[in-house]
């Protein structure tokens, strides 16, 4: 009599049989290339976009936003986290309607939409519009990040993701970088037409958001099954490239059972956990930093330019290691490392003895270890789900999480702490280390369940349906982990 994991073999075997993709790596290669350069730089650009004028108002601050517009007590830092308010609530949503609707039209729409808003931002007489414009700036915006991670995720390997979405990530790197000597610049047109340096911020990288949705309305692809720039050939391999990679796991239809699949996966929960703990660490450096290095004793404009290297130290760290981690074709180690390292820069940030350059190579090396962390933390929450609808809504979830994270990191570096900050610097150092924990745990989860497949793969299949089997996605014994 056949067990229960021989006759699976043989299910195997014959499933194998019907398999008609076969591996081309030149043309791939070339194929690659050529995806590569029509979607990676858009995206990229689009992003930058995003951040710059998601934290442009920490350059704003600078500028004197809050004496001209009477801000009083932490009502500055409540008006960074109102962003994030309308960023989770509208998370879900947006990327609903892009799996309804498709890239081509939701992205342009909800980019022009924030941009408008940047643009009126300038605008704004007191407290009551900057909370009213940040809340619909972060509405707007919220569709963007979840929506290119699932976007990316419908066109390569769960082995090429992390360094396309290091890639795209990049532009929070560049954005840091640049919006300190982009700030520098725009603001020195203080008093020109009778509008403030801040204003003029606002007004400028608002109406650069708009003019660059209408580029994007006409550049941006839909997936591989729809896009006309692939030859046919291209096409059917860019789709059974995909298909083969995810074997009995990969789905692209529409189903509402997988939105609830996303909805009740504990993995899912525990992700969103730990996205959500070390983005308070992770926005709390991305919107601060010029604060913080004002804190070390330097002026305000040279606070703007030095605020540039530790941005480009995540850079250069988060592509290399992305690259290597595609090459191994492994995650966790390398979030866990580059946690590690994150948390020594932490240390000599708030250590009172350290000197201001030791203050300052470690927020080099914050951001070296902490953005790689958050770039890899995202890949592989999209390399471990299958089926679109539950990866694009899963994703939605996480990021949703991860800015509530970003409201709460608002409100972690308090004025009455400067200049040494010691207190939001603790308070990232410890939300850090929990985050390093939590994903050790997601580690051994992913072991154990790997395990668990490949010892009795058909425990997993017991009891359900053709049909049901078809829509496990990520569930089914097939699936393997990406640990």
């Amino acid at each position: 009599m056949e067990t229960d994991n021989e006759k699976y073999q043989k299910d195997e075997e014959h499933n194998n049989k019907e398999e008609t993709f076969v591996e081309n790596k030149e043309f791939e290669k070339k194929l690659l290339r050529k995806i590569d350069l029509r979607v990676m730089p858009l995206l990229t650009l689009l992003y930058l976009l995003s951040f710059l004028d998601r934290v442009n108002i920490g350059n704003a601050k600078l500028a004197h936003i809050e004496e001209d517009l009477g801000l009083v007590g932490t009502q500055f830092n409540w008006s960074l986290s109102i962003f994030f308010i309308g960023y989770i609530l509208f998370e879900i949503p947006s990327n609903f309607m892009l799996i309804k609707t498709n890239p081509t039209l939701w992205i342009p729409f909800i980019m022009v939409s924030w941009g408008l808003v940047m643009t009126l931002m300038a605008f704004v007489k007191d407290f009551a519009g900057l909370m009213t414009a940040r809340f619909f700036l972060g509405a707007f915006e919220s569709g963007l990040f979840p929506g290119a991670i699932y976007y990316i995720t419908t066109w390569y390997k769960r082995s090429e993701t992390n360094y396309r979405i290091a890639i795209f990530a990049i532009g929070t790197a560049i954005a840091g970088s640049f919006s300190g000597l982009l700030a520098y610049g725009i603001v020195r047109l203080d008093g020109w037409l009778h509008l403030k340096g801040w204003q003029w911020l606002f007004l400028i990288e608002g109406l650069i958001t708009v003019l660059i949705s209408a580029l994007a309305y006409f550049l941006l692809s839909d997936y591989p099954e729809k896009t006309k720039w692939l030859s046919d050939e291209e096409r059917k391999y860019a789709v059974g490239r995909l298909k083969y990679d995810a074997g009995k796991a990969h789905t692209t239809h529409f189903d509402k059972k997988q939105i609830y699949a996303a909805l009740t996966d504990w993995k899912v929960y525990l992700a969103m956990l730990h996205l959500a703990v070390s983005s308070i660490t992770f926005y709390s450096f991305a919107l601060f930093m010029p604060t913080i290095i004002n804190g070390m004793g330097f002026d305000f404009v040279k606070s703007q330019l030095l605020s540039v290297p530790p941005y480009l130290c995540a850079g250069v760290t988060t592509l290399v290691l992305a690259t290597i981690s595609d090459r191994k074709d492994i995650r966790s180690p390398f979030i866990i490392s580059c946690s590690i390292v994150a948390i020594i820069g932490y240390i000599l940030l708030v250590v009172p003895s350290v000197g201001i350059p030791g203050k300052y190579a470690g927020a080099c090396i914050v951001g070296s270890g902490l953005f790689p962390t958050i770039v890899t933390s995202i890949t592989w929450l999209t390399n471990n789900i299958a089926g679109h609808a539950k990866r694009a809504i899963a994703t939605a979830m996480v990021m949703m999480c991860a800015n509530l994270g970003g409201a709460l990191a608002s409100q972690v570096y308090r004025q009455k702490d400067y200049p040494h900050y010691a207190y939001g610097h603790s308070i990232s150092l410890g939300f850090l280390i929990t985050a390093t924990f939590i994903s050790i745990a997601q580690l051994l989860i992913f072991k154990t369940l790997n395990k668990k497949k490949k010892e009795n793969p058909q425990s997993f299949l017991e009891g359900k349906t053709e049909e049901e089997i078809k829509n496990l996605g990520d569930l089914h014994p097939d699936f393997i982990y990406k640990l």
